[in-house]
């Protein structure tokens, strides 16, 4: 819990606008990674690449290409958001896999469950 709130602290908020321009492709790429809970190893494999190929990426010495931001996509990267800057916004495709876990039960659950949901989202939420 603690490490998963000192990460969403390292990221920038929705609103930054026209300051996010100075966040370069690599720190970006690194802050998503963070925000979909995936270690340097777990991303690079679910890419087909090496860790040290993703660490050149997250230096921002070299880029993905579209091939392999298709992958991070699939994974929950907001791909938008790595290439330009802007959020997609909260779109399913861009959300990581746990998320979209939670959406589908709150989607298919009956009120007991999203009474639930909601009860342990109310007590996640930073205070």
């Amino acid at each position: 819990m603690l490490q998963r709130k000192w990460i969403m602290e390292q990221i920038p908020p929705k609103s930054m606008g026209s300051d996010n321009k100075f966040v370069s492709f690599g720190e970006r790429l690194r802050l998503e990674r963070l925000r979909i809970g995936m270690q340097q190893v777990d991303l690079a494999e679910a890419c087909e690449v090496s860790r040290k190929t993703l660490s050149v990426w997250e230096k921002g010495e070299q880029t993905p290409n579209a091939a392999v931001l298709a992958v991070m996509a699939g994974h929950g990267v907001d791909v938008l958001y790595v290439v330009t800057g802007q959020r997609a916004g909260e779109a399913e495709s861009t959300l990581a896999p746990a998320e979209r876990d939670l959406l589908q039960a709150w989607r298919l659950g009956d009120e007991k469950g999203r009474t639930a949901l909601a009860a342990m989202a109310a007590a996640l939420k930073p205070e």
